[in-house]
């Protein structure tokens, strides 16, 4: 599977050097956010396997963009991908396929935001009105099983939800053998106001 990774330049140098990379939970020290990275990664433990030793966390990486399968528009990542105009890299690669898994972006967003995941406005007031009537235990396994909506990668676009249009992808290990292409970019520069 093709697929495209943004990364400090920093972390290709290491590749390069290593052969290797893999997360580093202390750089990516989200607290807020460690109960859905903890509960992705035991997602992908069930869904393609147990990661190698010591790797607790994926490398994130593009599927598709803007419903099309293709690399990324550096013009518009040079804005997400920071302020500081630090000097970045679009790493083309292939993963096979079976080591990847693919989620909703949009709907990840709404998973980092503690939701629940929902097709109507409808179904999100039922779902809540089930949710709050809930025992803290039978929520965690209510939303824990609503969050696996965030791997159904089917397009939908309607005035509640737009799916299949941002497709992420993770896996467990990202080597040097895996890169087919480099392209360097530089994060925008946030303008300093007088």
């Amino acid at each position: 599977m093709i697929l495209w990774t943004i990364q400090p330049v920093e972390l290709y140098r290491r590749i390069l050097e290593t052969g290797v990379y893999i997360c580093d939970p202390q750089q990516c020290s989200m607290p807020e956010f460690t109960e859905m990275y903890d509960w992705l990664a035991e997602q992908m433990k069930a869904r393609i396997g147990a990661p190698p030793e010591g790797v607790v966390y994926p490398v994130w990486a593009w599927y598709m963009q803007r419903g099309k399968h293709q690399k990324p528009d550096l013009r518009s990542e040079r804005w997400a991908n920071g302020s500081d105009g630090s000097e970045l890299v679009c790493m083309e690669i292939e993963v096979p396929d079976e080591q990847v898994l693919l989620s909703d972006f949009d709907a990840w967003g709404i998973v980092l935001n503690d939701c629940l995941l929902s097709e109507t406005e409808a179904e999100d007031h039922e779902l809540d009105r089930v949710y709050q009537t809930l025992s803290p235990e039978k929520q965690r396994e209510m939303k824990y099983r609503n969050w696996e909506r965030v791997f159904d990668i089917s397009p939908l676009d309607n005035n509640w939800i737009r799916c299949g249009w941002w497709i992420q992808a993770t896996f467990w290990v990202l080597t040097k053998n895996m890169i087919r292409k480099v392209r360097y970019f530089t994060a925008a520069e946030k303008k300093h106001s007088k």
